[in-house]
C-alpha cells in the first residue's frame, strides 16, 4: 500500500487528506518498498499503484525522482530513452551524465543526448551545477557546442563568461566586441559604483546580461549620464 499526505501552510492534515490504495497485483511476500515512488516485488516494478511493463525487478535503480533504470536501459518518466545503458548509466554532476552508449545533459528524451563527441574525453568543467562540459574537440554549454572555443585554453570565468586563449565568450556567443587584455568581471565593490547592473568590463565597454542575451554600453555613455 501507498500513502500520500498533503499540507496546507504549516498544519499536516493525515485523517481527512490521506489516500489508501492497493497494489494490485503486488506480491506481498517480496514486496519492497524503493522510495516513495517505486516498489518492486520478485517479478514486477510498480511505480506508485502501477505495474510498468518490461521492467528488470533484480536490476532495477531509481536514480533521480524521474529517472530509473534496469538491465533494459534508462528512463525519464518511464519512457525509455533510446540507446540507453541502465547498468552504467551515472550522473557526472547535476547536468551532465554518461553511460557506456551516449553522453546526456539534463537525461529525459532523445533530444538530450549528446552528438558528435568523444565519450572516452569528456568531462564536466566547473562545479556540481555546471552548464559547462568538454571533449577532446570542443566545449559545451547546456550540451550545446560553443562554436571557435579553443578546448585547450577553455576557462569558465563567472556570471556564464567564459575565455579561451584569444576571444571573451558569454554562454555560447562570442562577444566580438570585447577587449581580451583588458576584460574582467567586475567586483562586487565596482558594481556598486553603477546606477545599472554591469556584470564585466573592459577598456572600452561594460557587459550586463538579461539572462539571454549580452547587453555591451560603452563607458563613455555611462560617463555623459553621470
Amino acid at each position: 500500500m501507498y500513502h500520500s499526505v498533503y499540507r496546507l501552510g504549516q498544519e499536516y492534515y493525515t485523517k481527512a487528506h490521506t489516500s489508501i490504495e492497493v497494489v494490485e497485483g503486488a506480491d506481498a511476500k517480496t514486496f519492497q518498498q524503493l522510495t516513495k515512488y517505486y516498489g518492486i516485488d520478485k517479478l514486477s516494478v510498480f511505480n506508485e499503484t502501477k505495474k510498468l511493463i518490461k521492467r528488470d525487478p533484480a536490476t532495477f535503480k531509481v536514480i533521480k525522482r524521474y529517472i530509473t533504470a534496469d538491465k533494459y536501459g534508462v528512463y525519464y518518466d518511464n519512457n525509455i530513452i533510446p540507446n540507453s545503458h541502465g547498468p552504467s548509466f551515472r550522473f557526472l554532476n547535476d547536468k551532465y551524465a554518461v553511460d557506456d552508449n551516449q553522453v546526456y545533459y539534463n537525461p529525459s528524451d532523445p533530444n538530450s543526448i549528446l552528438h558528435g563527441i568523444d565519450k572516452n574525453s569528456f568531462s564536466v568543467l566547473g562545479d556540481d551545477y555546471s552548464e559547462y562540459a568538454k571533449d577532446k574537440k570542443q566545449v559545451f554549454y547546456k550540451g550545446k557546442s560553443i562554436d571557435d572555443a579553443d578546448v585547450n585554453s577553455f576557462s569558465i570565468l563567472k556570471n556564464d563568461f567564459s575565455k579561451d586563449g584569444t576571444s571573451i565568450f558569454f554562454k555560447r556567443e562570442k562577444i566580438k566586441e570585447a577587449d581580451y587584455n583588458s576584460f574582467q568581471i567586475l567586483s562586487y565593490e565596482e558594481v556598486k559604483e553603477y546606477e545599472y547592473k554591469f556584470e564585466a568590463q573592459d577598456h572600452n565597454n561594460l557587459y550586463s546580461s538579461n539572462g539571454s542575451s549580452i547587453r555591451i554600453t560603452k563607458k563613455t555613455e555611462v560617463t555623459n549620464e553621470h
